[in-house]
């Protein structure tokens, strides 16, 4: 599409908010009535079915439902006597007093409390709530609200009992594929793999209510990203007060490793505040093993490496938020999150080459001493305003984010001949890595439901990203100064500019619904590597439909149909032509050249009774962004690095079935199976093929002794598998962990064992190349032990602010 049809299509999708949005503010005149409906435990109650009924008599005046917060309101009411009625599955219906409104009065009604319903069958009482698993037209929701997962876990343990998740070393994958984007009330977090953990581990089960699983997200959410969505929704309510959360976490592997913070929050009828801050400071180790062979017109050479590494990292996370009510229907916010990070690296190691297998031709013995430090800073400010007790709402944001990294290390390396003795002088080089990411984000959301059984969804954003990444090579002389090596140093600027507009449109028809949308997203980019004079212009554009349909067969069976079309970009740094070495026979690069995946992805979902769940699901991938391993024949080095490989294709299976084998014991067991099939070309230097069949279970047993105690076991395995060019080995293991709260429930100890079997700390994976073999061994820290506790004072029952941003895409693509 030309840039002046992409002008045309923003302008009118712009339009149509505007439009939308004078409609329903020119609404005006009239009384109000508010109010606030609540279960029974105080948490607000939405889609409650509410009626305004004239009185005498009963007569139907208007109809509402309750809004997520539990608001209720009816505008442009003319002056008289009302009654109110209000019924939600589950609960007795409430029946309110008769009220007498003057014309345009605002009344705001005392909160309404509604029961839960209990009904008697038999001998046994069968209290009414939402079901544990529900299957929606766009995603998988697992309520946890009032069930027994609510109490004695954390958010990253409560992960592991949702449909189709695994932790992998507290790493999260969804259905077989890793990079799940991880929203919190709908807002992205911003934060690497190991922060998300560090985040879910101190957030209590019993402050959430509901976890959603979109494996196809709709056209409102960013179309990046194949692995899916995990949204958390935390429990929202309208008391007032503070409260304050201490942490602490100490782990014992092979070495110590700890974090402590804490989170503040305070709310009041015009302001809610959140801040929180979190210190880690842990010590790790890597050993990693690999033997690989070059093979050229002269014969095979055969390397055999083996290095070990340990690292420390320390870490400060902070974050502060604020949402200010403008008026009941009108919230303005703000949030400021950043990271602070140093940390230091030492690596020795042998690299062991012969030209026949068992005897020895010399050693290269490397050592490498690395630093860095990181800077991450965003700020955000998002406003919304509801306009009609339908839902009908608009919300804009507005994100800004600047990271700074700086990498240096040094290199020394030692030629040995076969009897270990030095026969020439060490190479000795250092790198100096500069990284600066500048991100700017414009987003709006409007949502207009027409009526109970049409809504329409729209918005617009624009991103823009500026990247500058400087490598310093130098070389030590044979003075021991480093001197600049230009040919090895380089400059890379990279810009990206993305502009975007969707709509989705939803409705039922009975039991029948269907949701349809389109997203459109135009990216222009510009790579420029300064020092080499090579500039890599693009300008795409790409639509992004997805079609979901649901067909509620009966009260126990339920289908679901879905597409959609979705695209991967590169990380910023796989795009940066940086050639960097590790040690004389070992470098990775960026591929300036590496264009974004595109996938075209379908399910199929059935559920049984609102509990059981089965999937099944098919992608295809063309330009696969994968890893490659270069070797090269001349130098015998190897290179790592990025291609797009000619497609990849994903067939999926997936079971869930909790069970509940006695009053105090349940298990969650889940079972993925997977077919991978990649297909290289002839740049990829690997088979040109490459397939398997694969499968992950898992098994999670929650034990509750009394009330305030509880262990926990969990068992997973994971098959052979493949992905891009590598081949995986199988690999399993045991957690084990025990809990108990004191004080009223507001202190919680906790004792628990990472892969007591050791396990999972030994990765093995091999790729075969044209002109040789790479297999590698990885070990790590994976046996820990750790004590954690916490510690809640205050208003235990305010909702914290965790708010909006609207450059979820762009900042998960920087490397942390």
């Amino acid at each position: 599409m030309k840039p002046k049809k992409n002008k045309s299509l923003l302008l009118s999708i712009l339009i149509i908010l505007i439009s939308a949005w004078g409609t329903v503010s020119a609404q005006s005149g009239g009384g109000r009535l508010q109010a606030v409906v609540v279960g029974q435990d105080n948490s607000p109650l939405g889609a409650a079915s509410i009626s305004l009924l004239r009185s005498p008599g009963d007569i139907p005046l208007k109809g509402t439902l309750s809004k997520e917060n539990g608001d209720i309101e009816f505008v442009e009411v003319p002056s008289g006597k009302y009654m109110m009625q209000v019924s939600a599955v589950g609960y007795t219906t409430y029946r309110s007093t008769e009220i007498t409104l003057k014309a345009g009065a605002i009344m705001s009604l005392d909160t309404i409390r509604l029961q839960t319903e209990t009904r008697v069958l038999g001998e046994a009482q069968v209290v009414g709530r939402k079901p544990l698993i529900e299957s929606q037209i766009d995603k998988i929701v697992l309520n946890v609200e009032n069930s027994v997962l609510a109490t004695g876990n954390n958010a990253l343990e409560l992960l592991q009992k949702v449909p189709g998740v695994t932790l992998d070393n507290k790493k999260i994958n969804l259905r077989g594929k890793s990079n799940v984007i991880i929203m919190i009330d709908g807002k992205p977090t911003y934060l690497s793999a190991d922060e998300v953990s560090r985040l879910l581990e101190n957030t209590a089960s019993n402050s959430i209510a509901s976890i959603e699983v979109l494996t196809n997200p709709p056209a409102k959410y960013d179309a990046a990203g194949n692995a899916g969505i995990i949204n958390i929704k935390t429990k929202k309510n309208t008391q007032f007060g503070s409260n304050v959360s201490l942490n602490f976490n100490l782990g014992q592997g092979k070495y110590t490793k700890g974090d402590g913070g804490f989170l503040v929050n305070h709310r009041n009828n015009w302001v809610n505040l959140f801040a929180s801050y979190n210190y880690q400071n842990s010590l790790g180790f890597n050993d990693l093993t690999i033997d690989r062979s070059v093979r050229d017109s002269v014969g095979t050479t055969y390397f055999n490496s083996d290095s070990y590494s340990k690292f420390r990292y320390r870490g400060h996370n902070f974050k502060f938020a604020a949402d200010f009510n403008l008026g009941k229907q009108e919230v303005l916010g703000f949030v400021v999150n950043g990271n602070v990070s140093n940390g230091n690296s030492t690596r020795q190691g042998d690299n062991l080459i012969a030209s026949e297998k068992g005897k020895l031709d010399s050693v290269v013995q490397g050592s490498n001493f690395s630093d860095f430090t990181y800077h991450y800073l965003a700020y955000n400010l998002n406003y919304k305003k509801t306009f009609d007790t339908l839902g009908t709402e608009l919300t804009a944001n507005a994100d800004y984010s600047y990271s700074k990294n700086n990498d240096n290390s040094t290199v020394k390396n030692r030629f040995l001949d076969p009897n270990w003795t030095e026969f020439k002088l060490p190479k000795i080089f250092r790198n100096d890595m500069l990284s600066n990411t500048k991100i700017l984000v414009f987003k709006t959301d409007f949502v207009h439901p027409f009526d109970k059984t049409t809504k329409l969804e729209a918005g617009l954003k624009y991103s823009r990203v500026k990247t500058d990444n400087i490598l310093i090579y130098e070389d030590q002389n044979a003075a021991g100064e480093f001197v600049r090596n230009e040919k090895q140093s380089n400059q890379f600027l990279y810009n990206e500019n993305i502009a975007a507009a969707y709509f989705t449109l939803n409705k039922s028809f009975g039991k029948f619904s269907v949701q349809a949308g389109l997203r459109v997203e135009n990216t222009s980019s510009l790579g420029n590597s300064v020092t080499l004079g090579q500039q890599t212009k693009r300008n795409y554009t790409d639509f992004f439909p997805t079609v979901f349909i649901q067909q509620q067969i009966n009260d126990n069976h339920k289908l679901g149909l879905s597409y959609s079309r979705r695209i991967d970009r590169p990380d910023y740094g796989a795009l940066n032509p940086f050639i960097y070495y590790l040690d004389q026979y070992t470098y990775q690069y960026g591929n300036p050249y590496l264009n974004p995946q595109y996938t075209n992805s379908y399910e199929l979902n059935y559920t049984f009774k609102e509990r059981y769940l089965l999937s099944l699901g098919y992608k295809r991938t063309n330009d696969a962004i994968t890893q490659v391993i270069e070797s090269n024949s001349e130098t015998k080095a190897i290179a790592q690095t990025d291609r797009n490989l000619t497609y990849f294709d994903y067939y999926n299976m997936n079971i869930n079935i909790p069970v509940k084998v006695l009053k105090w014991w349940t298990t969650s067991n889940n079972l993925t199976a997977f077919y991978s099939k990649y297909n290289f070309d002839e740049r990829s230097g690997a088979q040109r093929q490459l397939e398997k069949l694969s499968f992950q279970v898992s098994s999670n047993h929650d034990i509750r002794i009394g009330e305030t105690t509880n262990v926990e076991l969990t068992a997973n395995y994971f098959s052979p598998a493949v992905y891009g060019v590598f081949s995986f080995k199988s690999y399993y293991g045991i957690d084990l962990g025990a809990g108990k709260t004191f004080l009223d429930k507001k202190l919680n100890v906790k004792l628990a064992v990472n892969d007591i079997l050791n396990t999972r700390g030994q990765r093995r994976l091999s790729s075969v190349q044209e002109n040789g073999y790479y297999r590698i061994r990885n070990g790590h820290d994976s046996r820990v032990v750790r004590l954690s506790l916490s510690y809640r004072f205050g208003n235990v029952n305010i909702k914290s602010v965790n708010k909006r941003a609207g450059n979820n895409d762009e900042d998960n693509r920087l490397k942390k």
